[in-house]
């Protein structure tokens, strides 16, 4: 019996398949290479970082929440009105995410000392821990990506990517 031929595509197989599909209908090749493994890398590392939530049981939702309390570094609350804010998403829908954040003893939410009708939330121990543990293991992954490069490679890589980031301040994507 005949072995069918596998249509899987590496990355960059499927890469160069995108980049020539748009070339072929006016785009500037070198934009796309570009734009199109930005993309490609990009996709790949949500997929990554969704598999891990997962794996912690933690939704995308309160990933945010845990990561803009952490970020803050040194143990300053957050109203929900904030995190809601920061997480792009309702007041509602914060107070329900932090009522099941709290049940798992990921966050403490405490009466603002100043403002009877304010709560304040932050980050436990168990959060915190949570949280590191989180980026510890997702810098190995992000490591392993960029393995195939040197470390100077790397810091241009990072440096051109901070400066198109830069222009997206002042462009209209």
């Amino acid at each position: 019996m005949a072995k069918a031929k596998s249509v899987h595509r590496t990355e960059i197989e499927e890469v160069r398949r995108q980049v020539a599909a748009y070339v072929a209908v006016g785009a500037d090749e070198s934009v796309q290479r570009v734009v199109t493994a930005v993309h490609r890398v990009s996709r790949r590392l949500n997929r990554w970082y969704d598999r891990q939530l997962a794996d912690i049981d933690v939704t995308t939702g309160e990933w945010a929440v845990l990561s803009e309390l952490a970020r803050k570094g040194d143990g300053t609350p957050c109203t929900p009105s904030q995190l809601a804010a920061a997480a792009n998403v309702a007041p509602s829908s914060m107070t329900h995410r932090l009522d099941r954040m709290v049940e798992r003893k990921l966050i403490t939410r405490d009466p603002d000392p100043d403002n009877r009708t304010r709560v304040l939330v932050r980050l436990s121990d168990q959060g915190y821990g949570l949280y590191a543990a989180a980026i510890r293991d997702a810098d190995l992954a992000e490591s392993n990506l960029l393995g195939s490069l040197t470390e100077a490679e790397i810091d241009r890589l990072g440096a051109l990517l901070e400066k198109v980031l830069s222009g997206l301040d002042s462009e209209e994507l």
